[in-house]
């Protein structure tokens, strides 16, 4: 191991591997701690879906900076990040959900996002026979699609390795050294590496990082949980748009096999902020009932996958802050260390734009896309959370 190194970042899942590449990029010399292999927890866990439709200015511009990269992203990277540009269907129910679409949109569409306001009968141009019983209204975003998290780590992974980075798995930090109010070096059970920044991005052990620096961190161990299906229906190609149902709070994209992946669901969203979750445990397996509410949810819009074969059902720990949205950036009082953590199962999808935003951070004291200030952890004691307008409140 190094005896030295400019950044120190810790987690090797995906928000941790483009960090490590994109300091790499800027020339710093840079160390990547993963207790386990790349992308073995929430990363390797993911939907996978790539969006910009969120309730929230801040979030919708750091998604769409992500979502103009992504297309590109093999090709910089040089490996498969298996993108697929297949758009996105956003339907609702009831007046309140269909007014805050309308205003969402148009939010949306100033940011620049691709996107439009349709019928729910308008649907079943892109995905046949969607049954719109309930539904209001919908969005459309074109641009608007799905990478492989597991592909999309390691590629991170390899090009920062590539340029020079140190990448360390099965390698466990034990320790963060302080002193006074700065970072001074990370501490594992392979040496010591002496840094003036470390960067938290330890998905669902995020706070018990931070603790190592003395930082009461407000995240939480949760579960990311999905079920795919086989649907056999010419209809349903790896091409067809993800759908979110917010009227059952259920999402559903293709796979390249042209598979159902499908999750959310009414009782894992009324769980997600109470489960008790042991991220050092074997993910157990989703329970039956989250499994047949799912499956219930996608036939009553798709009523040809009621045939469907369950091909299978996985879940992975991650990281939730209080608002379930990304908390980015330093934290008062302790100098040298800054984090990328907290998104939940929201922040897939921003990868390219977090790393991107962080090594602009490390190296200018500021960012282009991301606004440190609405990212802080200290929105919380502020009283200036992210707040969706759905009552799927996760979306954003």
């Amino acid at each position: 191991m190094i005896a030295q190194a400019d950044v120190v970042v810790i987690g090797g899942g995906v928000h941790g591997a483009s960090a490590a590449y994109h300091l790499a990029r800027a020339r710093k010399q840079v160390a990547l701690i993963e207790k386990r292999t790349i992308a073995s927890a929430s990363s390797g866990a993911s939907g996978g879906i790539i969006r910009c439709h969120y309730s929230n200015p801040a979030m919708v511009r750091l998604a769409h900076r992500a979502a103009e990269r992504w297309p590109a992203l093999a090709a910089e990277l040089g490996a498969p990040v298996d993108y697929v540009n297949n758009g996105l269907i956003v339907a609702v129910a009831g007046a309140a959900d269909a007014a805050h679409l309308e205003r969402a949109v148009r939010m949306q569409q100033r940011a620049g996002v691709a996107t439009q306001v349709i019928a729910p009968e308008e649907i079943r141009a892109w995905i046949p026979e969607f049954a719109t019983e309930g539904l209001a209204l919908a969005a459309h975003e074109a641009d608007a699609g799905y990478a492989d998290p597991y592909s999309a780590s390691m590629a991170f992974a390899s090009k920062a390795r590539a340029l020079g980075a140190q990448v360390y798995t099965e390698t466990t930090v034990t320790g963060i050294t302080v002193i006074g109010s700065h970072v001074t070096g990370v501490e594992t059970d392979r040496g010591a590496i002496r840094t003036s920044t470390v960067v938290n991005c330890a998905g669902a052990w995020a706070a018990r990082i931070a603790a190592m620096a003395g930082i009461d961190l407000p995240v939480s161990p949760g579960l990311l949980q999905m079920v795919a299906f086989q649907p056999a229906y010419e209809g349903w190609t790896r091409q067809s748009p993800t759908w979110l149902d917010l009227s059952t709070m259920t999402y559903c994209r293709p796979d390249a096999s042209g598979a159902m992946l499908a999750g959310g669901g009414v009782a894992e969203n009324a769980a997600i902020d109470v489960t008790d979750v042991d991220p050092d445990a074997v993910p157990p397996r989703p329970p039956v009932e989250f499994e047949a509410e799912i499956h219930e949810n996608v036939v009553r819009r798709c009523p040809w996958a009621e045939r469907s074969a369950r091909l299978r059902a996985w879940s992975g720990p991650d990281g939730n802050s209080p608002d379930f949205h990304l908390i980015f950036g330093p934290v008062p009082g302790l100098a040298g260390y800054l984090q990328i953590v907290g998104g939940s199962g929201n922040s897939f999808k921003l990868a390219p734009a977090t790393g991107e935003a962080l090594a602009e951070y490390v190296t200018t004291g500021t960012s282009t896309y991301l606004d440190p200030h609405a990212f802080s952890v200290t929105r919380f004691a502020d009283g200036r959370p992210f707040r969706g307008g759905y009552q799927m409140h996760i979306i954003g």
